[in-house]
């Protein structure tokens, strides 16, 4: 295997190493939002949040 040819392999791995990372991290990050939102779903707030957002 030549320079430029293994040069090229490596780039490949790297390149497929990011975006498994960057994809596991997404999904990790999928499931703990989900997982928060399901459990407070329907709670209600124990102070008044009429004026909250201006």
């Amino acid at each position: 295997m030549t320079d430029p040819e293994r040069e090229k392999r490596s780039q490949r791995i790297f390149y497929a190493l990011i975006l498994s990372l960057i994809l596991g991290y997404a999904a990790a990050k999928y499931h703990h939002i989900s997982l928060a939102l399901d459990a407070y779903q329907g709670q209600p707030l124990p102070v008044d949040t009429t004026r909250a957002a201006k």
